[in-house]
């Protein structure tokens, strides 16, 4: 008797599970952005106390304290992906998961716009990638190569959409550490337990 294999076609269910899934972060997405202007706005004295005085100049206040706090909570907005990619197990699903999401968080009314759209198809492409490079057959090793994948694309869309290349080398380098970070606690750490208590709920396989 031929060995069973993991089929790539899609089920219903598995539709109607990245449905949900982009349901769910895309409202949790859009909670995110509260928080994320409020400290933009309040930590701009701050970090322009902290950081030197040349990066200062160089940047400006206003700047510094928005590309730290993107850098330092892009992981939230990365969620989607991964977790679709474990649950679903199928081409496409971190792709579509993290887009459906960007959908949601534009629909209820994100401040961002159809730039959410633009994000949702970088991140979910990062994370797609990672899963890919296993074939979706070891998807912890996905999870793991996809923080990877992900920070590289991610970051590398708001270097040029950032014009990261008009600030100095050791800020950009240092966005890029605290990005990567981001990730992995949020779309790796985070994402692992997560998935693990639905394995234990036998929610997910």
């Amino acid at each position: 008797m031929a060995a069973r294999t993991t089929t790539n076609v899609w089920k219903i269910k598995d539709v109607i599970m990245v449905g949900l899934i982009g349901v769910i972060f895309g409202a949790l997405f859009f909670a995110f952005g509260l928080p994320w202007n409020a400290f933009v706005s309040m930590s701009g004295p701050i970090i322009s106390f902290l950081a030197s005085h040349s990066i200062t100049a160089a940047v400006g206040a206003s700047q510094i304290s928005q590309q730290v706090a993107t850098a330092a909570t892009i992981g939230l907005w990365v969620m989607a992906g991964p977790i679709a990619a474990l649950i679903i197990k199928k081409p496409g699903s971190a792709l579509l998961g993290e887009l459906l999401a960007a959908i949601i968080e534009m629909a209820i009314g994100s401040a961002w716009g159809v730039s959410d759209l633009i994000w949702g198809i970088m991140q979910g492409a990062g994370t797609e990638i990672g899963f890919a490079l296993t074939g979706y057959k070891k998807p912890m090793l996905g999870l793991w190569f996809s923080t990877i994948t992900s920070t590289i694309i991610s970051f590398g869309y708001n270097y040029f959409n950032a014009s990261y290349n008009k600030f100095p080398v050791n800020f950009t380098l240092a966005l890029l550490v605290i990005w990567f970070v981001s990730i992995f606690i949020f779309s790796g750490i985070i994402i692992f337990i997560i998935y693990k208590i639905l394995q234990k709920a036998k929610l997910a396989k």
